[in-house]
């Protein structure tokens, strides 16, 4: 038998909801949820249904979902000749990231916010941002290199 779980209120969450989605339905709200860093699909629709909006999370699986996906929609515009051949696979994670983006953007513009990040965390990303830089250098240096080949 599972273990019972109190939500943040400390109540019992023992009512079930069930609806039906399609193949492609359930693909958009799984990248979504993970986008804005829930740890659980639940938390994700009852943050939706209830209070009518969802909250970034702003954890390091939402940075990396955000950095899955556009590597996946790099690997898809690599692969598009021309506009039209542009799916709606593609646009969804892209409109989610965005509406992620103007919201965090807005949040800002309004007040100030301070995010303490564990230590860790911090070095972490700080990590990921040197390999990015080291990874723009090479991409440069391998530009020039072509455009001296080329001249």
């Amino acid at each position: 038998m599972s273990l019972k779980v109190k939500d943040d209120k400390n109540r019992w969450r023992n009512k079930t909801i069930a609806f039906r989605l399609s193949p492609e339905e359930d693909e958009e709200l799984n990248k979504r949820y993970k986008l804005l860093g829930y740890r659980t699909k639940q938390n994700y629709i009852i943050d939706s249904v209830l209070k009518n909006k969802v909250v970034a999370m702003g954890n390091m699986e939402m940075i990396y979902q955000f950095r899955q996906s556009l590597k996946e929609i790099l690997t898809e515009l690599k692969r598009i000749d021309k506009a039209e051949d542009l799916d709606e696979e593609l646009t969804i994670p892209i409109r989610t990231m965005l509406e992620i983006i103007e919201a965090m953007k807005a949040q800002a513009n309004s007040q100030t916010v301070v995010v303490e990040i564990p230590k860790t965390q911090f070095d972490q990303m700080m990590h990921l941002k040197r390999i990015r830089e080291l990874m723009s250098r090479e991409m440069e240096d391998k530009n020039n290199e072509q455009g001296d080949s080329n001249s």
